[in-house]
Formats: C-alpha cells, sequence, structure tokens
C-alpha cells in the first residue's frame, strides 16, 4: 500500500467473480446492486475539497472527467477513499457503452471538453475504503452505512441504491429497466484490495461463456 498525492492510501479494487443467483437458502447473506458495466475509479478525497480518480490500473483520470469536480463545499472536509464506476448514461438514462468508450480514448483537454458535453459522465459511488482511517475490515454493511451517511448524492455524484435479501427480484428489476445484471455483495464481506472474491459475485442475464471469469469492471 502506498499513498496518493492527496497523502491517501492507494489500493487496487476488490474484484467480484462471475456467477449465478443465490439459491433461496443464502440470498438473505447478501446485497443486490446494479451492475454498471461503467470504468472503475478509486475516489481520492483529502479533505480539502478536491476530488482525484484513478483508475483500475493506478492512472491519474482526474483532468479525463472535468464535469465530475464536486461542487464547492460538498466534500469539504471529508478526508476518504471510496469505491465506484464512471458512466456516461444514454437519453434513458442507462449507461453507454459507446458513450464511455468515446470519453476513455480521450485525453487532450480541448476534445475531453467537446466529449463531456456531448457524453457527460456520472460516477456510481458504492464502497468506501477509508474514512478519516481505513474501514477496509468492517463488513459491507457497516462501510455501506458510512457511504450512505455522506453528503455525495448530487447531479454527478450518485451513491446507487442497495436491495436486500431479494436475489430474483433485484435481478428482474434491473433487467426490466435495461441493465445487464447486478452485483451481490455479502453482507459480512469485509473489503480486500486488489483480489477477486466470491464475496462480490456478478450476475448477468445470460449463463457466463467458457473461459469467463470477471466483467468488465468489477
Amino acid at each position: 500500500m502506498g499513498s496518493s498525492a492527496a497523502g491517501l492510501p492507494v489500493w487496487s479494487p476488490m474484484l467480484a467473480s462471475i456467477g449465478s443467483l443465490p439459491g433461496p437458502a443464502e440470498e438473505a447473506e447478501y446485497a443486490y446492486e446494479t451492475l454498471w458495466n461503467g470504468a472503475r475509479v478509486l475516489i481520492h478525497l483529502p479533505g480539502d475539497g478536491t476530488m482525484q480518480l484513478a483508475s483500475a490500473a493506478g492512472l491519474d483520470v482526474t483532468t479525463d472527467y472535468p464535469e465530475l469536480s464536486p461542487p464547492p463545499g460538498l466534500l469539504w472536509q471529508i478526508q476518504a477513499v471510496l469505491d465506484g464506476e464512471i458512466i456516461t448514461p444514454d437519453p434513458a438514462g442507462r449507461p453507454s457503452i459507446e458513450g464511455l468508450q468515446q470519453r476513455m480514448s480521450l485525453h487532450h483537454p480541448r476534445a475531453v471538453t467537446r466529449a463531456a458535453a456531448e457524453y457527460p459522465a456520472q460516477l456510481m459511488i458504492y464502497d468506501v475504503l477509508y474514512l478519516w482511517q481505513p474501514v477496509l475490515h468492517q463488513p459491507y454493511t457497516a462501510r455501506r452505512t458510512l457511504l450512505d451517511d455522506l453528503p455525495l448524492n448530487d447531479a454527478r455524484l450518485l451513491v446507487p441504491a442497495a436491495w436486500p435479501s431479494m436475489a430474483a427480484e433485484a435481478l428482474h428489476q434491473a433487467l426490466q429497466e435495461g441493465y445487464d445484471g447486478i452485483t451481490a455483495k455479502r453482507l459480512t464481506s469485509p473489503y480486500l484490495p486488489g483480489r477477486r472474491s466470491r464475496d462480490w459475485i456478478n450476475i448477468k442475464d445470460h449463463p457466463p461463456a467458457s473461459g469467463e471469469t470477471t466483467a468488465r469492471s468489477r
């Protein structure tokens, strides 16, 4: 573990496995989140109102998404490392893979500015690794409570809902709304930086292909 330019710890994202819905006997052991298929980032908040975005590969991509800069005062005095994904919504509000690919391929400031107007990004934030101190060891439920208490919901910075218990219902709703599936997260699971774990399971609307072990960003 190193430290970022902001002085916060640097970790790699925890990764999910591909799998099937938990059965009735164990579905209550998980919470269920939308499978975003976005660009995975860790969000560093040094406590001075700024934000640094690090890709899954550890690259600083903050300037590639200028519209995600927090409004003045929104994140003032919060020192945190958060986990999430960048998406570019289509007109219906669902993630657009094409729009995201356009954004991820651009780095020149003028091109980024034009693309930000055409394919504006949103940041879906769904976990906490650090909040004034490391919280990796705490269970998912405790980290989720910490996340829900932060002043993060803004037009661009969003904390998406998590469904409790109802696995089939959560998958059905996600598919009905046009998403690829859901991620099941074990309620007792700690955050394991850089590791793939069966505590997080990506569940899609089709069986995993032969040899498929991971989704695009989780």
